[in-house]
């Protein structure tokens, strides 16, 4: 099923828009890929910290250099 289009305006860095159009593909689809794997990051790193929350409050403070550990594993 199609997903619904909806026309707005936004205003982008030069540079990006040049890059952007150097491609063949059509500017409004690559804008909206970004979209949508920039907002889908955002949810999972929400998700991530919703994880922490739960599992700090069943077995207490966790240990921040851990945490900074496996950060830098996945960035």
């Amino acid at each position: 099923m199609p997903t619904t289009k909806r026309k707005i305006s936004v205003s982008l860095d030069e540079d990006l828009v040049a890059e952007l159009e150097s491609g063949s593909e059509a500017l409004s689809s690559q804008v909206n890929e970004a979209v949508r794997v920039e907002i889908g990051r955002r949810r999972r790193l929400r998700h991530l910290g919703e994880l922490l929350d739960e599992l700090e409050a069943l077995h207490g403070p966790i240990d921040e250099a851990l945490v900074q550990r496996y950060v830098d594993l996945l960035t």
